[in-house]
């Protein structure tokens, strides 16, 4: 009787999975590395573009935000992932976890719009430099950042109507995703609106991405030399191991909520937010420079080779 009045009563519990579980502290210790890579990558990009002035042009922007995303993301799962680690029997309420699934919603799809407009950006500044400056505009990019914000949080005004709990209400994932909550609802299969929603995003978004990419690489392999070509490649390459780290656990996630343990499911999901400080940071030469500055790290500069004096 008392389970019966916990469930169906006004305030409602979900149980999250123990950590470690499946895999055991190894699974566990990557884990925590990634959170630490994560927030601490992500962390300095922001410092590093908000301390300097000469970092405040579009593409560090558009940096800035995917980093923003990318710690959003970490902190919202960390939580109930530190629950699960430290309670033995943890549970999360309904008005919390409805919180935290908008935020998981909100911010990956989020982070593919960014992704996304990232790409068009590096698509007009290489075949299109002439009309880059005159596009990528304060206003419009903060119109951009409204339009950003509005396709991730309009989608889940619906979300609090059909979130409910029946008899089994054990959560899988050590954290509240959407598909997976809403598996659980006593409303039918109200838990494929969010699953639809996701997905059609992302893949619209994937579409417009590779398009993008190709383009990029197929002009950048008609101008440069032979060397550049193969940096070139190189980018490429790591911008689509990143691109596979967000969008794969993502799917994974969203079609199979159920099937991956909850530590290798949070590690997944984390994989991105930690890959993207090396990806597409590390490699600008500007972004190095200013987070040497942040850091207060002294500059190399080559020194020129003084001229050999004539014998006498």
């Amino acid at each position: 009787m008392s389970t019966h009045n916990h469930t169906y009563s006004g305030v409602l519990t979900f149980l999250l999975p123990s950590l470690p579980g499946p895999g055991g502290p190894g699974l566990l210790t990557i884990l925590g590395l990634t959170y630490s890579a994560t927030l601490l990558g992500n962390g300095l990009i922001l410092l590093t573009i908000c301390a300097n002035t000469y970092l405040h042009q579009p593409q560090f922007l558009l940096l800035a935000l995917l980093a923003t995303t990318d710690l959003g993301l970490a902190l919202s799962m960390l939580p109930t992932i530190l629950d699960a680690l430290w309670l033995s029997v943890p549970t999360i309420s309904r008005d919390v976890c409805l919180l935290q699934m908008c935020c998981l919603y909100a911010i990956s799809t989020g982070q593919s719009s960014v992704l996304l407009a990232m790409a068009l950006d590096r698509w007009l500044a290489v075949c299109h430099p002439l009309y880059y400056l005159a596009f990528f505009t304060p206003s419009r990019l903060a119109w951009t950042s409204l339009a950003f914000i509005l396709r991730a949080t309009i989608p889940l005004l619906p979300t609090p109507l059909l979130i409910s709990s029946c008899s089994a209400h054990n959560l899988s994932l050590p954290f509240c995703f959407p598909t997976e909550v809403l598996q659980l609802s006593c409303k039918g299969l109200s838990w494929t609106y969010p699953a639809v929603s996701m997905l059609i995003t992302a893949s619209m978004d994937i579409v417009l991405i590779a398009i993008s990419y190709c383009l990029v690489l197929w002009e950048v392999l008609k101008r440069v030399s032979p060397a550049g070509q193969h940096k070139a490649l190189r980018t490429f390459s790591a911008h689509l191991c990143a691109l596979l780290a967000f969008y794969g656990p993502l799917f994974a996630s969203v079609l199979f909520p159920k099937s991956l343990p909850g530590s290798l499911a949070s590690l997944g999901l984390l994989a991105s937010p930690a890959l993207h400080p090396l990806v597409y940071g590390i490699q600008s030469h500007r972004l190095r420079h200013g987070l040497f500055g942040v850091l207060g790290c002294p500059l190399t500069s080559r020194v020129a080779s003084r001229p050999k004096r004539p014998h006498s």
